[in-house]
């Protein structure tokens, strides 16, 4: 059993601006999945693109929208969103404080956006 604390040393930043907490990852012994924490900044998005993985998204707080190819859905807390792999998306911050949601994603998928470091400062 681990338990992990958001923290520095599990987050990254992207070029955007959103942070990434990588929350259990395979470093901590996950086989098969990754859970992030995400938090878009006021007024910030993701990049608009795809993956061959797909992703599990439940929203915590904020407001956002997800749009695709051929949608655009409004987000609120307390929702699932299951995006397919090869799907065109784009999380939206469209509120007046961060938007943040955990996802998660198989294990290995997106190891780009990882932080430098690869020890996670677990609490057990």
């Amino acid at each position: 059993m681990k338990i992990q604390e958001i923290n520095d040393k599990v987050m990254n930043k992207t070029g955007s601006g959103n942070l990434i907490y990588w929350m259990i990852t395979s470093e901590m012994g996950a086989k098969n999945f990754e859970l992030r924490y995400i938090e878009i900044p006021v007024g910030g998005k993701s990049s608009y693109g795809k993956h061959p993985h797909e992703h599990e998204v439940f929203t915590i707080k904020g407001e956002g929208k997800i749009k695709g190819m051929d949608y655009e859905e409004v987000l609120k807390p307390n929702l699932a969103v299951f995006v397919p792999g090869d799907e065109e998306h784009q999380w939206i911050n469209t509120g007046n404080e961060p938007f943040g949601f955990i996802c998660v994603v198989p294990k290995g998928a997106e190891a780009e956006s990882k932080p430098k470091s690869d020890a996670a400062d677990t609490l057990h």
